[in-house]
C-alpha cells in the first residue's frame, strides 16, 4: 500500500528520528510551522536533509517489503567515504555484507559500526520509518534517514534470512514543466 502525505508530516517523524539519536541535541514542538521545522532539520542534518530544499518533492508513505529493501542505498555522498565507502556496490545489503565479512567494529571511516551492530542485535525492536529519497524514475531509493537502523536490519536478513515489512516515506522528485508563456 502506498498513500500521498504531506512533507510536514515526513520532517516531523524525521525530527523525531533525530531526537533520539545518541549524541543529538534536537528540540522542536511539533505545532510549529513546516517552514521552522525544516530550518530546525537542515539545521540538525544539513547534508542529509538538504535534497529538501533542492527539488519540489512529492511525498509518499509505503509498505517497505523485503524486495524493495534489498534495493536500498546508502546515503548519497562522495564514493570513498562514509557510508559509500563502507558499501562497495552502495547498497544497504553490501555495507551490511563488508560489517560482517570484515568482523568490522568500532568506527569505519564515520560510520559507527559498533551501533549498527547494536541495533542489530536488539532487533526485532520498535520499527523505526526510514526516509528514502529518489531522484529520477527508475532510480533505486537512497536513506535520507536511518542507515544505521537499515543496515541492522540488513545484517538480521543476511544473518536469519527474516524481514519484516516496516512502513517507510519515499521522497520523489517533482518534474515541473513549464510553457514558453510561464518563462515570460
Amino acid at each position: 500500500m502506498r498513500e500521498r502525505v504531506p512533507q510536514i508530516e515526513v520532517v516531523r517523524t524525521w525530527l523525531e528520528n533525530e531526537r533520539v539519536k545518541p549524541g543529538v541535541d534536537v528540540e522542536f514542538d511539533p505545532d510549529e510551522p513546516e517552514w521552522a521545522l525544516v530550518a530546525k532539520l537542515l539545521d540538525s542534518c544539513a547534508f542529509e536533509a538538504s535534497f529538501l530544499w533542492r527539488y519540489p518533492i512529492a511525498w509518499y508513505r509505503f509498505d517497505l517489503d523485503e524486495s524493495r529493501f534489498r534495493r536500498l542505498r546508502v546515503i548519497d555522498g562522495p564514493e570513498n567515504e562514509s557510508w559509500r565507502r563502507l558499501s562497495p556496490d552502495g547498497s544497504v545489503l553490501g555495507a551490511a555484507r563488508r560489517i560482517l565479512a570484515d568482523e568490522l567494529t568500532g568506527t569505519y571511516d564515520d560510520v559507527d559500526v559498533t551501533r549498527v551492530r547494536q541495533i542489530a542485535a536488539a532487533l526485532p525492536a520498535p520499527s523505526r520509518r526510514l526516509v528514502l529519497f529518489k531522484r529520477d524514475h527508475g532510480e533505486r531509493p537512497t536513506i535520507a534517514d536511518g542507515n544505521h537502523y537499515a543496515t541492522a536490519r540488513a545484517i538480521r536478513l543476511l544473518q536469519t534470512g527474516e524481514y519484516t515489512p516496516q512502513w517507510a516515506y519515499l521522497g520523489v522528485r517533482r518534474r515541473v514543466q513549464l510553457g514558453v508563456r510561464d518563462h515570460l
